[in-house]
């Protein structure tokens, strides 16, 4: 449920708080209980010897006696008990208090001995000790009213009850900002992943202000980027290196075997010659194809930028290549509208549309359609090359991009794998992406968004917009297979 760092260590947090939170409810609850008992009880001590001291001269006037201690103590107006008993009877009791918290007749007579006892009988508690008299012993009971005590004591624990609460979620608040400080840094090396692409070899996870350890661990990861940079710049100039070897050695046999075949031969010889031309036809696509990838990565960034109109591209494009729907019977439609103008190189971005038609066509039945819009949504040039063609199951939508991968053998066609790698390179070296949506026999649908050239920016040769479109902004022109 919680599977971020964040929201475990809130939940911690906030666990934790509330557990002493609780705690300390409890202990001030307790201690608060304690203190005005052993206050009252203090005071009942002190309070029984002075009444001692004014009475043991008037046990035998009980008149007197009362208005002794009525006058110095009143007992009634203070919710207090004052109780003496001398000879084996009372002598002067109370009356009954003001608040009316205990009666004075029900309390309970006690029977001190050596020490003073000290009984609670509900809200009074009763401190009762034995003086030797001149008659006789002589035993007083004090009580006071606990009932202030116990509402002083439920205002107290009323206020920790609403203040703690805010107090514990002001402290998780605090404590989320905190947190999240902390953790900054550890976000934007997750940003800073997840941006990175072989487009743009030299950056790295940034590790300012990062905690001694996770600026180990962004270290690690740059060292990790370094060696992978390596290896994929190995890779490219070794596929660089073979595709410029194989080229003029293949150029060579193609001379020849044309030259072959122009001469007088049996039909399973021509046969066999006019196969041979034609793999080595595919050959030679396929090493021109890796020669291209090769330069667009080598030149990544640095491709002449200029001023292109989105929408004329593609209807110039689909009027070159309408021959090849005519021959299939493919419905073949073009964009119309105002111009769409964006930063780009006219001959790489005229690559994307001839790619994407060209597959469109050659996957779509005969007297399927092919449409091809162009739009613009916030910041974003659209592309859409939507075909009503056998479609792609979603398995395959990620991989479909990489080189050399096809779908399968059994489509119908024979191609290299390189088309849509060489689709995606282009679009990312404009600062762009390319995705797909399709499902099997329904059709595909492949978006392309481009940032669009943008007014009073002027385009030179080293200055490719790298704002990549918003999410979202294909919603502008929809596909029309919602269910791919």
């Amino acid at each position: 449920m919680f599977r971020s760092v964040t929201s475990r260590l809130i939940v911690f947090y906030c666990v934790l708080l509330v557990m002493l939170g609780g705690a300390f409810l409890a202990f001030t609850a307790t201690s608060f209980r304690h203190y005005t008992r052993q206050t009252v009880v203090s005071s009942l001590e002190a309070r029984t010897g002075e009444i001692w001291n004014t009475s043991q001269d008037l046990l035998h006037n009980p008149p007197r006696l009362a208005q002794a201690i009525r006058g110095r103590f009143s007992p009634e107006s203070q919710d207090r008990f004052i109780r003496i008993r001398a000879a084996g009877r009372v002598v002067y009791r109370s009356g009954d208090p003001t608040e009316g918290d205990f009666s004075p007749a029900a309390v309970p007579l006690t029977s001190p001995r050596g020490t003073p006892r000290i009984v609670q009988h509900g809200n009074l508690i009763l401190y009762s000790r034995r003086f030797d008299g001149p008659d006789g012993p002589v035993i007083i009971d004090c009580g006071q009213s606990y009932q202030f005590a116990h509402q002083v004591e439920d205002r107290l624990i009323s206020s920790l009850l609403v203040g703690l609460p805010i107090l514990l979620l002001a402290a998780a608040v605090a404590g989320y900002g905190l947190m999240r400080r902390a953790l900054k840094p550890v976000e934007v090396m997750i940003n800073a992943a997840e941006a990175y692409t072989f487009n743009k070899p030299h950056s790295r996870l940034p590790l300012v202000g990062a905690e001694p350890r996770i600026e180990a661990l962004g270290l690690a990861l740059n060292r990790m980027l370094d060696r992978l940079d390596a290896a994929y710049s190995h890779v490219s100039r070794f596929s660089a290196d073979s595709a410029h070897e194989l080229r003029t050695p293949l150029t060579i046999i193609r001379g020849e075997l044309e030259l072959a075949a122009q001469v007088n031969r049996s039909p399973e010889v021509a046969r066999a010659m006019s196969v041979a031309l034609d793999e080595m036809t595919r050959l030679t696509g396929i090493v021109d194809s890796l020669i291209n990838l090769s330069m667009m990565e080598s030149l990544w960034g640095k491709h002449a930028h200029s001023s292109v109109d989105l929408r004329a591209l593609a209807s110039e494009t689909i009027e070159q290549m309408s021959l090849m729907a005519d021959e299939k019977e493919i419905a073949l439609s073009r964009p119309a509208g105002a111009p769409v103008l964006v930063a780009g190189d006219r001959g790489r971005l005229k690559q994307i549309l001839v790619n994407l038609v060209d597959n469109a066509i050659k996957y779509t039945p005969q007297g399927g359609t092919v449409t091809v819009n162009v739009g613009a949504a916030g910041d974003a040039a659209i592309l859409m090359v939507e075909d009503s063609g056998i479609g792609i199951d979603p398995s395959h939508h990620d991989k479909v991009f990489d080189r050399f991968y096809r779908v399968s053998t059994d489509r119908g066609e024979v191609g290299a794998g390189l088309g849509l790698a060489i689709v995606k390179s282009v679009v990312h070296a404009h600062g762009g992406r390319v995705s797909l949506r399709s499902a099997p026999g329904i059709g595909s649908c492949f978006t392309v968004e481009l940032p669009l050239q943008r007014a009073g920016i002027s385009i030179t040769e080293n200055s490719p917009e790298n704002a990549v479109a918003a999410a979202g902004a294909a919603a502008a022109i929809r596909c029309n297979n919602d269910n791919a």
